[in-house]
């Protein structure tokens, strides 16, 4: 992929996880979690999705409940944007939260 189309398919890819958890995604009450940024896979088929929050408990529990419901958040971004590969999400915390 070239240096611009990456950018904006990150770009895009950002606004509708970010989306698609909100709406889509059940996590417990009273968690509050941020997407921070998402990187792609050489070939574009793997998406690292970083994940901050206020807690860290409760930012371990909501990735590990995203990553359950990794399978389903791709098949709905297949749904909402239309490219050959749609890369499949794999959450992780952001480093800032490790501090």
């Amino acid at each position: 992929m070239r240096g611009i189309r990456r950018e904006r398919l990150k770009s895009l890819l950002l606004r509708e996880i970010s989306d698609i958890v909100r709406r889509e995604v059940d996590l417990p009450e009273n968690i509050f979690i941020t997407i921070q940024r998402v990187e792609l896979s050489k070939d574009g088929s793997k998406a690292t999705v970083f994940v901050s929050g206020l807690k860290k408990e409760d930012v371990l529990r909501a990735v590990e409940r995203l990553n359950r419901a990794s399978g389903y958040i791709q098949h709905l971004l297949g749904k909402r944007i239309k490219i050959r590969t749609v890369p499949r999400p794999e959450f992780v915390i952001s480093p800032e939260v490790m501090l």
